[in-house]
């Protein structure tokens, strides 16, 4: 488990052919991990890199079940949070396949305002699914 202190991150995995997809991205205050690698106690497929200088702490799994046994309240603020990333993850997946792009977009500027500032206009695009020239001309579009 990582928590970002300072800086932005982004999850990402390759396919055969080494095309990026953008799975999450992260700033000041947000938790971020390969999800599934860290439940499943498999390799990660994601890879997890810094878009710009970051400060992250990270606590090994091993180390946080102990901490859930002496503290009980953070096994039930790490289940909060695991409960809310399926569901987010739930959700997006829904939404590539049945939102338009222009929602798709629409949406992430409502919900995550203060990333597209952030990150390159290529990470959001493969974020949400588009290519770079996809995601321009939509932008394009919404401010006419």
């Amino acid at each position: 488990m990582r928590f970002i202190d300072s800086g932005a991150l982004r999850t990402y995995y390759l396919d055969e052919e080494g095309k990026e997809f953008v799975q999450s991205f992260g700033i000041e205050g947000w938790w971020l991990n390969d999800l599934y690698s860290y439940l499943s106690q498999s390799p990660a497929t994601q890879f997890i890199q810094a878009t710009e200088p970051s400060v992250i702490f990270q606590i090994h799994r091993d180390r946080l079940e102990e901490l859930f046994k002496e503290v009980p309240a953070m096994e039930r603020f790490f289940r909060i949070k695991m409960q809310s990333a399926y569901q987010a993850a739930q959700q997006r997946n829904l939404q590539v396949k049945i939102e338009s792009a222009e929602e798709r977009y629409a949406d992430f500027r409502q919900r995550y305002p203060q990333l597209e500032q952030r990150f390159p206009q290529y990470m959001i695009a493969s974020y949400l699914g588009l290519t770079p020239e996809h995601l321009s001309y939509i932008r394009r579009k919404a401010l006419k």
